[in-house]
């Protein structure tokens, strides 16, 4: 990641993370040291506004990431040997209700591997994933993660000649803990991707999933709480990855954090729990117990929209 990019930003009132992976260069860098949403739109000579403002639209319509914030700056990215056409005009936009816009030909990338038309944030001359931060409301997650270096479908099916040469593109699947707090400083923050930038397939099922595991599965580079404090003060970081949770990653799925679960996966009831607190149970009144060993799992399914699956495990009757 660039020197003196900010991990996070606020636009109009939603909070986003700033992909640390780089993804793309623009031919002709921006204004050093600004951060811009912008939205990537790959075009084969052949570019319209209307063309243009209806695939916004769409983003709009399908992705809880994606916002006309992104719509205030549209970088075009040719195929080589691609000549742009540059004969729109965006001062006719407002007939489209976007927010205003300006149209930037700055060159994401030529060649064959071009970036998918989607949100992005530009610093300099780089272009970065937009993930959207939602608060832990319900304190269902021990601890959020972010895959160090992402591996997308995209890249994936470029090593897919056999499968030990797969095994070994991923083998580096090692995660950080995302050390962010909601805006007011009460929740940590739970970073997801759009999703658009994933294309499910055969291959890759579970392309764009956003899943949390229950903590007594392995991250590498996180821990292993068990929710248990003196478990936690006895071993380090891990220093490989689960192999279940690298067969969802080779599936395409998105790992988003580890959920809390009663220590050492006993069946606890909410005021029996010590070392950490209770998860929320979003059903009722909330102050409902929110199930046995899995109860993180459990009640950030029940109670988040943007989550998709919860891993969890049955030790007797961990799930309800």
């Amino acid at each position: 990641m660039a020197a003196g990019i900010p991990t996070s930003v606020l636009l109009s009132g939603i909070a986003y993370y700033v992909h640390p992976s780089l993804k793309g260069v623009l031919e002709h860098a921006h204004p050093p040291c600004v951060l811009r949403p912008a939205t990537v739109i790959s075009a084969g000579g052949n570019l319209s506004e209307q063309k243009t403002v209806d695939e916004i639209k769409g983003f709009l319509a399908r992705d809880d990431v994606y916002s006309e914030d992104f719509a205030s700056t549209i970088v075009i990215q040719m195929p080589a040997g691609v000549a742009l056409d540059s004969h729109i005009n965006l001062a006719s936009w407002q007939q489209y209700n976007l927010k205003n816009s300006h149209l930037d030909y700055s060159l994401a990338l030529r060649g064959e591997n071009l970036l998918p038309s989607r949100p992005y944030f530009l610093y300099n001359d780089g272009i970065y994933e937009a993930w959207r931060l939602y608060p832990d409301d319900l304190d269902a997650f021990e601890v959020a993660v972010v895959l160090q270096d992402r591996y997308g479908p995209a890249r994936w099916d470029q090593d897919t000649s056999n499968n030990q040469a797969a095994a070994s593109w991923l083998s580096p699947a090692r995660f950080s803990p995302l050390k962010l707090l909601d805006q007011e400083g009460l929740w940590k923050s739970i970073a997801v991707p759009s999703r658009l930038y994933a294309q499910k397939s055969r291959k890759h099922p579970l392309a764009g999933a956003r899943i949390s595991v229950k903590d007594n599965f392995k991250l590498a580079g996180i821990k292993t709480t068990m929710t248990n404090r003196a478990f936690t003060q006895l071993y380090p970081a891990e220093i490989e990855t689960a192999e279940y949770v690298e067969t969802l990653l080779r599936l395409g799925a998105i790992i988003v954090g580890k959920s809390k679960m009663c220590s050492f996966a006993a069946s606890e009831n909410p005021g029996d729990w010590i070392d950490s607190h209770s998860p929320v149970n979003p059903r009722g009144d909330q102050y409902q117990s929110p199930g046995s060993s899995t109860a993180g799992g459990g009640a950030s399914l029940a109670g988040y929209s943007w989550l998709d699956y919860s891993i969890g495990t049955d030790s007797e009757r961990t799930d309800s």
